[in-house]
């Protein structure tokens, strides 16, 4: 039995409006409202029609989205950020076919730099672009930035922390509490329970990282209650943080667990219990892939990785924002999560290729 095929006059005769009508709601063209526009697409969608929309986009001008993100330069941002580039970039050639650009504006630096960069952005470019992706922090000058662009019918979608306050679309992230928490129960079964962990925890400020602690602190209160946790913000200096851990190991016999919750803290650690002279070096979990990560983990010194598979993370915010501008598609949650994996030596072969490598160091 052939079903017959929805055409526009089936969904003008529903929904008791024009062709035209029906032409504009369904291509984005101006000329309707709001309302009207929605109830069309919904009896359209209901109806099981399916926009052409790689014809559509030919007939209008692109699709501009801006790209705010740190590079993955030769400093820490390389660990975590290149493999975000990584994931925007796989995207990109998909978006071009429906006539999407994705508009790169990368900055050199500390997060700190973010804000003058949306400032940039939202002064120079704010008529031209439709959608942005960036990562969000705690600071007053971002939140109000993105809500300036966002009242300018700016699509925004965050990557890796959030803004709930905000009108975002949605924020794509890793479970964070979650990858606390497998780090934590790992390190719970190598040490048998026993002795002090020392976690570096990474920036007190950013929520990827503080929702990580507490998954670890909640984990252990409740299953190993009766083991320390010894956290240490230094987040930007890792001379300083390999420092500290080795005067910390050198001190206390008790320390038997090291844990990392973001990428670039993880060397410091690995770093410190191996120049550490003891016969008795502890167990250390780091976090994400990276070459390095991967050579520490194949001598030992690290007993596994946590992978919050950042590559798929910036994909997804792609995907996402692109669904939204061309489809009308709307987010079906506003947190959108990555759910992280554990990497050990026995499985590693099997993440090789997300594996980013820098060609000059």
């Amino acid at each position: 039995m052939e079903f017959k095929k929805t055409t526009l006059k089936d969904i003008a005769q529903k929904a008791g409006v024009s062709l035209s009508t029906v032409h504009k709601a369904l291509y984005d063209k101006p000329g309707i409202s709001e309302r009207v526009k929605n109830e069309i697409v919904g009896i359209a969608t209901s109806m099981g029609y399916k926009t052409n929309y790689v014809a559509s986009s030919l007939k209008r001008k692109p699709i501009r989205i801006a790209v705010v993100i740190p590079l993955p330069d030769l400093g820490p941002n390389r660990y975590f950020y290149q493999d975000i580039w990584k994931g925007l970039r796989q995207f990109k050639p998909q978006a071009a076919e429906f006539n999407v650009e994705f508009l790169e504006f990368g900055f050199s630096g500390s997060i700190e730099q973010l804000p003058k960069k949306l400032e940039e952005i939202y002064r120079s470019c704010a008529d031209d672009i439709a959608g942005l992706i960036t990562v969000a922090t705690e600071s007053p000058a971002v939140s109000y930035f993105i809500d300036r662009l966002i009242q300018k019918n700016t699509a925004v979608v965050l990557l890796c922390s959030d803004l709930p306050q905000s009108e975002r679309l949605c924020c794509v992230r890793a479970q964070d509490a979650m990858a606390g928490g497998l780090a934590a129960e790992l390190l719970h079964r190598f040490t048998a329970g026993q002795g002090k962990i020392a976690v570096a925890a990474g920036d007190p400020l950013n929520p990827s990282h503080y929702l990580n602690v507490d998954g670890f602190q909640t984990y252990l209160s409740k299953y190993a209650p009766q083991m320390e946790v010894i956290r240490i913000y230094n987040d930007n200096a890792p001379q300083q943080l390999y420092q500290e851990v080795r005067q910390l190991l050198e001190q206390d016999e008790e320390i038997t667990g090291l844990y990392s919750c973001n990428a670039r803290n993880t060397l410091p650690l690995c770093r410190a219990a191996r120049d550490t002279p003891s016969n008795r070096k502890p167990h250390i979990i780091g976090s994400d892939l990276f070459r390095e990560n991967e050579e520490f983990l194949l001598q030992n010194t690290l007993q596994a990785i946590i992978y919050k598979n950042p590559i798929k993370m910036a994909f997804l915010a792609c995907q996402t924002i692109f669904n939204y501008l061309v489809k009308n598609e709307f987010p079906r949650k506003e947190n959108v999560y990555v759910f992280p994996t554990i990497v050990l030596k026995s499985n590693l072969s099997h993440y090789t290729n997300e594996l980013s490598f820098l060609q000059n160091e």
